[in-house]
Order: structure tokens, then sequence, then C-alpha cells
């Protein structure tokens, strides 16, 4: 039996096939091998699918070689592949289109893509001592909640966020613009070997491929999208950070960002995101955990029992299950269910009108405690 993998890898590395096209190819063939084993007059019948694309999937073996010298190298390195089909994958990125159809990570958790709780932290590369202070006192704070810090491994605001998170052995991770062969920048290879034992790495690049310019903005929007909240701490009027913020708010993600004064072109970016209320002035972590409705992790979580006579039988299936499961999107209820999401989405709003369930941002539900 071929390797699946190798097909989902070759599909990534076909031209003119970006996320939504590949997404298209596999829905309408039944799986990544298939689209290579449809005739190219089938796939000229899918929509948005023309004559390059599907010239390109019949002369695939260029892809196909450059996914096999990939296999060798996941297998050598312990990667793993998350395909967008894989239940594995991050559920905060499977409702996006735009987010890639496969992920590379490397690591020890990776289980905590899909924590209750995910924090994004970025800023500028190049932070005053107050950003320096501030973001490691926010990092801090979300200690008490068992957050997931994501970043972007940069120098700045991204590092002192992950060595932070290493130092209170909070689950870390790392999103990539370059491959997993090529760690960047390299003068932080140490604190990515330390991410790797708890948190892990992240890119949706091959591992021969290299930080081009044009990879952060697209680094960017994993970042944005994983998480609950972008925090940004310092930046300026333009950069990563603001791009990374507007992706966030486009995506419907709760976006905070730290003040600073007035004249201070480090914090321009912040101000101006407060100003123009696309964010949310924080001056502590306590702050986000509010905003976003977040228990401490040694309060009492355990949920009294809910039986109520206006409860349907569908109703009372998803309660019990969101007992089990602190925080679910509506693609894993529906996977717990054995339902679909069309049908799940009707029963959420009646139990959010009877004040039992809530949705949080990412499209994932909670009981109300």
């Amino acid at each position: 039996m071929a390797d699946a993998r190798l097909y989902q890898i070759a599909l990534t590395l076909l031209p003119q096939v970006g996320a939504v096209t590949a997404r298209t190819l596999v829905s309408y063939c039944g799986g990544a091998e298939e689209v290579f084993r449809t005739p190219r007059k089938q796939l000229l019948k899918i929509p948005g699918i023309g004559p390059v694309v599907a010239s390109g999937i019949a002369e695939a073996d260029a892809a196909l070689r450059q996914a096999e010298v990939e296999l060798v190298f996941l297998e050598k390195n312990g990667i793993d592949v998350l395909f967008y089909t894989d239940p594995r994958y991050p559920d905060r990125l499977r409702h996006h289109n735009d987010s890639p159809v496969l992920l590379f990570f490397k690591g020890q958790s990776l289980e905590r893509l899909n924590a209750p709780y995910i924090v994004s932290v970025v800023g500028t590369r190049q932070p005053t001592d107050y950003g320096r202070t501030v973001c490691e006192e926010l990092v801090e704070g979300l200690k008490q909640y068992d957050a997931v810090v994501v970043s972007g491994l940069a120098f700045g605001i991204d590092v002192t966020a992950h060595r932070k998170a290493l130092s209170l052995d909070l689950t870390t991770f790392a999103v990539l613009g370059s491959g997993l062969g090529r760690i960047y920048p390299s003068q932080h290879r140490a604190v990515a070997q330390r991410i790797l034992e708890n948190g892990g790495l992240l890119t949706e690049f091959t591992h021969q491929v290299g930080p081009e310019r044009e990879h952060f903005p697209m680094r960017n929007r994993i970042i944005a999208s994983l998480c609950d909240a972008v925090v940004v701490v310092e930046t300026a009027h333009t950069g990563g950070s603001i791009i990374t913020a507007k992706l966030a708010h486009s995506y419907g993600r709760e976006i905070f960002a730290v003040p600073g004064r007035l004249r201070d072109s480090k914090s321009a970016g912040c101000n101006e995101l407060i100003r123009s209320e696309v964010a949310r002035l924080i001056t502590s972590a306590a702050d986000i955990a509010q905003s976003l409705g977040w228990r401490e992790k040694d309060s009492a979580v355990g949920v009294q029992q809910v039986l109520f006579a206006d409860l349907s039988a569908d109703e009372q299936q998803l309660v019990n299950i969101l007992k089990k499961h602190p925080q679910l999107s509506i693609d894993a209820l529906a996977a717990a269910a054995q339902s679909t999401p069309g049908k799940l989405a009707a029963l959420l709003l009646q139990l959010e009108f009877k004040g039992l369930v809530r949705t949080l941002p990412g499209m994932r539900y909670e009981l109300v405690h």
C-alpha cells in the first residue's frame, strides 16, 4: 500500500496548487492519492481546475520525487505530517480555507495544539527593556491558566516569549518561516531544541526551504489562527506583528495590545491598534483571561450534572460531551456526536439561548459554569 504522506506532500508541491485548490481537488477526487490517479479529462471537469493545473497533476513526477526525498528526511528526524483531514490537525486552523493543507511538526506535545487556551505573542525584533519585561510578565501570568504560548522564534519579543514559557515549564510552539532542516534564525537553534522538549516546531515548508522574505507573512497567518488571542507587545506602525494582528482580526480572534509611550516608535503600532479598536488594551494576563472567560487551572473545573427536563436527547448528548472535554470545535463535536456540523449548529444555538453553552473565539464551544 502506498504511503499516503507521499501524495499529501506531493500535492503541496504542484505548481499553481494552493490551499484552496488542493482542498477542492481532494474533495472531488476523494483523497490526495486519488488526485494523482484521476485522468486529466476528469480533472478538467472540477470547478476551478484549468488546463495548467490538470497538466501539472498529469506530469507530477518531479513533485513525487521531491516528496520521496522529504519522506526520507521526515523518517530520519522523527517529524510528523499533519494533513488537513488528519484528526490531529489543529482544530483552530481547520476552519480557514487559507490554512495550510499540510503541516510538518516535530516535538513532544502534539495534542497541545488543541489545548483549551492558546495565546500567540508577537512584537518587534528590537524591543525595549520595557517591552521585554512586559512580555515576560504576561507569559508568567499565563501560567496559572496553563495556557499554551505560540510565537515565531524570531529575535526580540518572539524569543523572549518562548524563553519565558520554557523557564516556567509552559508548553510553547514555534511556527517557522522555513523548513525544519533550516532553523531560522540560526542563533536560536538552542532555544528551538528546548522547545522540542515541551512543545514543538511547526511549519508548512519542506525541510530544504530557506527563510525567504515571502514566507513570513505565510507563517504569520498560522500564528494568527492557531490561537484564541493574539497579544502584541511592541511594534511599529508596519511590520509582521501588524500583519499578524490584522489577520487574526479577520479570523475572528481577540486582539490585545500593550500600550506604550505616545512618541515611542516601537509602541506606535500597539497604540494605533488600541485607538482604532482593533485591539483591547491590556496590562496583565488577567485581562486576557477575563475577556476570554478562562478559568485558573487550580480552580474547580468539575461541571455539575446538567439534566433539564426541556433538553432534547441530542442537546443532552452535547452537554455530556462538553462535560468531558472543556472546549471543542464544532468539527470535534460533530465527530464525538457522530453528527454533522450543520445539524449541531442549530442545537448549539438552542443551548446558548438556554444559557448552557457559550461560543469562544475560533468557533469553539464550552459549557457555562
